[in-house]
């Protein structure tokens, strides 16, 4: 009964709240791997992306 309970409730948050949570989440995650491409190509001063 519990998790019957808390299966409608997802479904009802999700059918009044909608997809703006995931795109307020897949912003962030889009600055957070610019910022990670941008301290990549910064500490790659020889060109080398390692030596492995």
């Amino acid at each position: 009964m519990k998790r019957l309970i808390f299966i409608i409730l997802i479904i009802v948050l999700v059918v009044l709240v909608g997809t703006w949570p995931l795109s307020i989440l897949g912003k962030i995650f889009g600055w957070l791997s610019k910022a990670c491409n941008w301290l990549a190509d910064i500490l790659n001063f020889f060109g080398w992306n390692g030596i492995i």
